[in-house]
């Protein structure tokens, strides 16, 4: 009787490979997960936004002190307006001569001012509703009454706040 002696080794190929990649893949997704649920915690602070709307039509001004304004992409609280001051707007146009010349534009208005937003702080910056918030962003918000678009003109940080009102009042009078 012939008997065939087999060596049944365990083989790896590359099926196994792929295997062990995906549950690594896995392993590593499920960490991350972790740490970013119960990990580091990134800390909400109030800000201090200037804004600018720009060319808003005179009669369509708004934009009053202690507004409370609303994010148009998710209805989600933005802030609140703590300044506002209306200028005539202005644009760069050519005269006559052929210079460039600042020229009033009819009509139309520009807006400025300041809010505050809570937001969150991390190491790269500040965040609103998952975007960051950078100088020269343009947002769009609505009140109980319209809906606008303002640019970020400048952040200004709760210490950064605290600090200039300090020093301001620290001034002597001349």
């Amino acid at each position: 009787m012939n008997t065939k002696i087999t060596n049944d080794k365990p083989r790896f190929n590359m099926a196994d490979f792929i295997i062990i990649i995906a549950l690594i893949a896995v392993v590593a997704a499920l960490a991350l997960r972790i740490y970013n649920i119960f990990g580091a915690k990134d800390s909400t602070e109030k800000i201090t936004l200037e804004f600018e709307v720009s060319c808003v039509e005179a009669d369509k001004n708004t934009i009053k002190k202690n507004d409370k304004l609303y994010s148009v992409a998710d209805n989600s609280f933005f802030g609140t307006v703590t300044e506002v001051e209306v200028s005539d707007a202005f644009t760069y146009a050519y005269n006559d001569a052929g210079e460039l010349v600042k020229a009033a534009v009819p009509g139309k208005k520009n807006i400025t001012g300041r809010m505050t937003v809570e937001c969150t702080k991390t190491a790269t910056g500040y965040y609103f509703g998952g975007k960051l918030l950078s100088e020269g962003e343009t947002h769009t918000l609505y009140t109980k009454t319209h809906e606008f678009s303002f640019t970020v003109k400048n952040i200004i940080s709760a210490e950064e706040l605290a600090a200039s009102t300090s020093a301001t009042a620290a001034k002597p009078a001349s």
